[in-house]
């Protein structure tokens, strides 16, 4: 970045510090010009490991400390007076004096704590130096400049006192392994980051309005990639919701982990790069921003198999368990092999996918050219990211754009090709959908046919068991309630449907339905709102399950079906009911012996989207018993055409009340097939049967 004149300078005050052990560097007026920046910490310092504040003085004599070419304290450059946690730096500067009086500005980078002394004035502090790890209070500043004037002195002196506690001991333990880490991070090596100086300093000068313009585009630029991070978080959370309400597509679980796992590197980059840490503070950071790369990438390795339905090879197992290895050996030993090998493995796992795919598109497996236009746009991204640092030209603001929009061509082209595999789905169902309709309008044409008969037959039959799949494999298991349920569907497929839910305090909520007519489109409304009752049944208030519902259906735009249903919630002794179109409920009250009716007028569910429910609230006493049904048994018909009406259903209840539950729903079912006698069920018959028993008094065969 610095041009020739800032070059000639420090070359010029290298030689000075070789030739006479350290002279004043020269800082002049042109050095500074046109945004240019002197990196003071390239040049030759006085350091002694010692702490005293005469050190700060600008008249001290400092003539016997250690001469260092630059302020960085490494594994590779420990000075030879030692260091021990805590020391002093110098710097004398000859001024030009065109700089006297103007605004100009330190930047500073380094973990720890420091203060800044120029001609022995405290102009700085950034932390509190301690001499102990409990007396340090660490502050990284991270390229955070603060103004100095220079007077019409000639001679000036810098003077640094720096601490870095956690980095005291460079030989061994945890002050070493930090040393590796912050030195084998991946971290570019300028003066804007940390990581290059370990327990020393960073430290430049530049006009003071050209470090706060710095500052402010180094944090506009980062704001991008914080913004770009947010759209990562969005497109992850929508993957992972796809997945978890459709497991078996696991593409999205694959695009869900790598899009969160670019908001945290994302996140994390603009964190590290704006924010002000200590140095321990920053090791998760580079941790996570060492090990995410090559495991997102492992993960995309896996997506074409996973999206192809293709079987993971034993080379991508290889790839993953060397990349684990890697892992856990810079874990445990941070250095620029391991760093190396993490980068050979990075690369290994790329050709693989760009392997995968090439291949994917050449067999013409349908979308695979979407996941390529998007490896071409990565690749392309890269390279041109990559040439100008071989040919040595700054990047700018393209350093963060173009790694940002490489890694949106991925995740965007994953997600476009997810989005058009769902449509094509959802297009091709829509085409079965019509093509079955056609055929059932054939069927019924032509069902003197038997052939077209034996087909329908067998759709039919297909339906029935989807929708006794759909019903509860198992009542539930309630100490204070003995349950039975029946259902006798009128034809293959019927338009019935009853559930259960046990909520997690203990609510049941029962549903007895009643979809219009019965058959295939009876069998579709019963699907649609077995799905809707599992997502709502743990709401507590039923009219506003009753409206979910009603307006999801009145939005399906399903052609006159509608959907009558009773719903009650028990809890303890308490119980809720509400009812959509359907007869009345039945109570039989054990203490007076009578049976109550619980009747509430109201519209099937999907005709009125915000047609208004009511809900009545009722109290259970024991050997009570309710009794829920569809309208099968009181419209029951015999051979003269008579119904046989809820009068006969009361009448049965309050005689047979003390029976159990499976009892009463067997003399239900019994007393509409006697009634109907040789002619066939026209509608389909359900009941629901609770009694409310004691704690313990339930026989285990009726919880079976």
């Amino acid at each position: 970045m610095p041009l020739k004149p800032l070059w000639l300078s420090l070359l010029f005050g290298l030689f000075l510090t070789t030739a006479y052990g350290q002279e004043a560097f020269n800082l002049t007026a042109e050095s500074l010009t046109n945004g240019q920046a002197v990196e003071l910490d390239q040049l030759g310092w006085k350091y002694t490991p010692g702490d005293d504040p005469r050190f700060a003085e600008p008249q001290f004599d400092d003539s016997a400390w250690e001469i260092l070419i630059g302020t960085a304290i490494t594994l590779n450059s420990i000075p030879k007076s030692g260091w021990h946690g805590i020391g002093w730096f110098r710097l004398r500067l000859q001024v030009d004096p065109a700089l006297a009086n103007q605004s100009l500005a330190l930047v500073m980078v380094h973990f720890g704590a420091s203060e800044i002394y120029l001609d022995g004035k405290l102009v700085q502090r950034f932390g509190t130096v301690g001499a102990t790890p409990e007396t340090e209070v660490k502050y990284n500043p991270n390229t955070l400049p603060f103004d100095i004037v220079l007077d019409g002195r000639r001679e000036h002196v810098i003077a640094v006192r720096h601490s870095c506690m956690v980095m005291r001991d460079l030989t061994g333990g945890w002050g070493r392994w930090f040393a590796r880490l912050s030195k084998n991070s991946g971290f570019s090596k300028d003066a804007h980051r940390t990581s290059d100086y370990g327990a020393g300093i960073g430290i430049r000068i530049v006009e003071f309005r050209q470090s706060l313009a710095e500052h402010s585009a180094l944090k506009s630029r980062f704001l991008f990639v914080l913004i770009v991070a947010i759209i990562f978080l969005a497109i992850g959370v929508l993957h992972l919701l796809l997945y978890w309400f459709y497991p078996r597509q696991r593409a999205n679980l694959l695009v869900g982990v790598f899009s969160f796992f670019g908001f945290v590197n994302f996140v994390i980059s603009y964190l590290v790069t704006t924010g002000h840490y200590w140095g321990a503070g920053i090791v998760l950071p580079v941790i996570v921003q060492f090990v995410l790369p090559p495991v997102a990438f492992f993960l995309i390795l896996t997506f074409p198999y996973t999206a192809f339905s293709l079987r993971l090879p034993k080379r991508c197992w290889i790839l993953g368990f060397v990349g684990t290895l890697v892992i856990i050996l810079f874990l445990l030993h941070p250095s620029q092999l391991i760093g190396l090998l993490r980068g050979l493995v990075f690369l290994a796992i790329f050709f693989e996918i760009i392997r995968v795919v090439i291949q994917a598109v050449r067999k013409k497996i349908d979308g695979a050219w979407i996941i390529g236009v998007g490896l071409v746009l990565f690749v392309a991204c890269l390279s041109v990211g990559i040439l100008p640092f071989v040919i040595g030209i700054p990047l700018g603001s393209f350093s963060v754009l173009l790694p940002t929009i490489a890694a949106l061509s991925v995740n965007f082209s994953l997600s476009i090709f997810l989005a058009r595999q769902f449509a094509r789905t959802s297009l091709n169902l829509e085409e079965q959908l019509v093509q079955v309709k056609q055929l059932s309008a054939a069927a019924l044409e032509h069902e003197k046919v038997k052939a077209e008969n034996d087909r329908r037959a067998a759709e039919l039959e297909e339906a029935r068991q989807l929708q006794l799949s759909m019903l509860p494999k198992k009542l539930p298991s309630l100490p204070h309630l003995d349950i039975a349920a029946y259902m006798k569907t009128a034809s293959e497929v019927g338009g019935d449907y009853y559930d259960f839910h046990v909520g997690e305090d203990g609510t049941l909520t029962i549903a007895v339905g009643d979809a219009t007519g019965h058959g295939l489109k009876a069998g579709t409304m019963v699907s649609v709102v077995k799905g809707l009752f599992v997502s709502l049944a743990y709401h507590p208030d039923i009219p506003h399950i009753f409206h979910r519902i009603s307006a999801v259906l009145k939005e399906m735009k399903l052609r006159g079906l509608f959907m009558a249903m009773t719903m009650v919630k028990v809890k303890g002794h308490q119980m809720s009911v509400s009812i959509a179109g359907m007869p009345s409920v039945l109570i039989f009250r054990a203490l007076s012996g009578e049976v109550e009716e619980v009747v509430m007028r109201a519209l099937p569910l999907g005709g009125m989207s915000k047609y208004e429910y009511k809900q009545q609230e009722l109290t259970l006493a024991a050997n009570d018993v309710v009794v829920l049904m569809s309208d099968g048994l009181p419209e029951r018909f015999n051979s003269r055409d008579e119904m046989l009406e809820e009068e006969a259903a009361k009448q049965y209840l309050a005689q047979h009340a003390q029976a159990s539950a499976q009892e009463i729903i067997n003399g239900l079912a019994k007393l509409g097939d006697d009634w109907g006698g040789a002619r066939p069920q026209d509608d389909d018959v359900t009941f629901v049967v609770l009694k409310y028993v004691e704690c313990g008094r339930l026989d285990a065969a009726f919880r079976s």
